[in-house]
């Protein structure tokens, strides 16, 4: 090999360096992409939020309609005692909300928890249990709600949509797991593998800005849309794709 021919050698060996190096970490971050799926033993949701939905109308308002990001034909579940919830509301006009946490007992009776009172936004808007705070309990269900308060004078006009919620301990696989993960788009989605709904939306949504989705975001909620055929979260997730930056 003459000195010309071994100096093309190195440089071509060089930009295939290169290239791998290049297309490796893109290849890996399409594969960790999250995907939900229901949690194996998934129970179904309580008589408070089984006939899915919103109800009430504020058509004095503009607000038709609001969606809470959030399994509605299983319970989704978190090990996090102090979870992220999410809704989309699309409507403009600040009006004012109120989020509320219900414990369920053994006879589903619900006792409030956590209520708090925020203006709505457009877009997606979330809350977590402040830290401050016990938090929820391990082991128990609640239901959890968003309501538009747009007819103070007549409640039943309100919009009012409900989901349920299950705390639970988490699995000694998913802990070590999870224990060697610090990138957010890997612990997304060994959460959403096993089937923790909120704790895999939490971290998809940590470092977005107010009212938008991420890629990891939108990515889960076209998993749910299609696991559970559901127009409501479908519409979120088109609305995303067409409106969002990311």
């Amino acid at each position: 090999m003459t000195h010309t021919q071994w100096l093309l050698h190195k440089v071509f060996n060089l930009k295939i360096l290169t290239i791998c190096a290049l297309t490796i970490p893109f290849s890996f971050n399409q594969v960790t992409l999250a995907a939900y799926k229901p949690p194996p033993d998934q129970k179904p949701p309580s008589g408070y939020t089984e006939s899915s939905g919103t109800r009430g109308t504020c058509k004095a308002s503009d607000a038709d309609s609001i969606t809470l990001l959030a399994p509605v034909t299983h319970i989704g579940q978190t090990t996090s005692t102090h979870p992220t919830f999410a809704w989309f509301v699309p409507h403009h006009p600040q009006i004012p909300l109120e989020f509320s946490i219900y414990e369920l007992s053994s006879n589903e009776q619900p006792k409030l928890t956590y209520k708090s009172r925020l203006q709505s936004s457009p877009g997606i808007m979330k809350l977590s249990v402040p830290e401050n705070l016990p938090g929820l309990v391990l082991g128990k269900n609640y239901i959890w709600q968003v309501e538009i308060l747009c007819d103070f004078n007549h409640p039943s006009h309100n919009l009012l949509a409900t989901a349920d919620i299950a705390i639970v301990p988490i699995p000694a696989s998913l802990q070590n797991a999870l224990h060697r993960k610090y990138d957010r788009t890997q612990r997304a989605s060994l959460y959403a593998e096993a089937g923790m709904w909120y704790d895999a939306l939490a971290e998809a949504l940590a470092n977005t800005r107010d009212g938008q989705l991420g890629k990891l975001a939108i990515n889960l909620l076209k998993d749910l849309a299609n696991l559970e055929k559901s127009p409501q979260i479908k519409d979120v997730y088109l609305i995303a794709l067409e409106k969002y930056d990311f």
